[in-house]
């Protein structure tokens, strides 16, 4: 009898424990997006290499949204499409902006919240001021307001699907760290991968957000054949901007993948008390 009884206690202690290490075993989960839309290559090279290190699910906007900035959907129901990417992966597309994607994703799709959202490989640098017009940064800024660890990934213009995927390595590398050391709340990363420099990329630097833009936007004035209205047409050239050591745009001009640290709000403290100076 005594020893049915301590095989009693065995099996109810294993019981017991089953959930703890069934909760432990739990795949790490992370949901992809970007701003150029679901079917961009970018997208599917990002989500592919991260199945490295855990359950990748992917909702992202239907159609590009560049420069959308952090813009949202508020009065026009947003359609939903399930598809199959060309690399056998299945995603969700939104007709919505990105930050207003995130906030479905994280309140319907990916149910209970991700462990680390990443948003890109966006085509184009996302570095200084540029950061401020991104709809890729503009969906992770939403993703770590709603309180999840969030990685925003962009590279240097379009390239080959090799290329993508090697810059796509790169940001592995830090979802690895972020997956290991976690994020505080309210912060997130925004990566730049620059175009793989002969002898390969020099390696991480955490940087500084520059103070200037990431190329230089003009407008040509045209005017409509039909109607003689005055047309004005963006043209945005990448690059060419000077920026000090350190900082984010200096470190993909000389090869280094730049890791920039975020926060969500811009109170500025030494602002307010010369501000309140101005009411005494």
């Amino acid at each position: 009898m005594p020893r049915l009884r301590i095989l009693a206690y065995l099996l109810l202690g294993l019981a017991l424990l089953a959930p703890v290490s069934a909760q432990q075993a739990r795949p790490y989960r992370i949901l992809v997006s970007n701003d150029d839309g679901v079917r961009d290559s970018g997208l599917a090279a990002l989500a592919q290499v991260l199945q490295a290190i855990g359950e990748v699910t992917i909702v992202a906007p239907s159609a590009n949204q560049t420069g959308s900035s952090q813009s949202v959907n508020t009065t026009e129901p947003l359609l939903r499409e399930d598809i199959t990417l060309p690399n056998g992966m299945r995603a969700v597309g939104l007709a919505a902006t990105p930050a207003t994607t995130v906030n479905i994703a994280l309140q319907h799709i990916v149910v209970p919240a991700p462990d680390l959202v990443v948003v890109g490989i966006n085509s184009g640098f996302n570095v200084g001021l540029s950061a401020y017009l991104s709809g890729t940064v503009g969906a992770t800024r939403m993703a770590a307001m709603m309180g999840v660890p969030a990685i925003a990934a962009s590279r240097a213009g379009a390239g080959t699907y090799e290329d993508l995927v090697a810059a796509a390595e790169e940001v592995l590398g830090v979802a690895r760290r972020v997956k290991q050391y976690r994020l505080p709340p309210n912060t997130f990363l925004n990566v730049n991968v620059p175009v793989v420099p002969t002898g390969g990329f020099k390696g991480y630097v955490v940087t500084a957000q520059a103070m200037v833009r990431a190329g230089r936007e003009t407008f040509a004035e045209s005017t409509h054949p039909g109607t003689g209205r005055t047309l004005y047409w963006s043209q945005y050239k990448e690059g060419g901007v000077a920026a000090p050591e350190g900082t984010d745009a200096w470190a993909v001009q000389n090869g280094f993948v730049s890791v920039t640290p975020m926060r969500v709000g811009e109170f500025d403290s030494g602002l307010a008390a010369t501000v309140k100076a101005w009411f005494q």
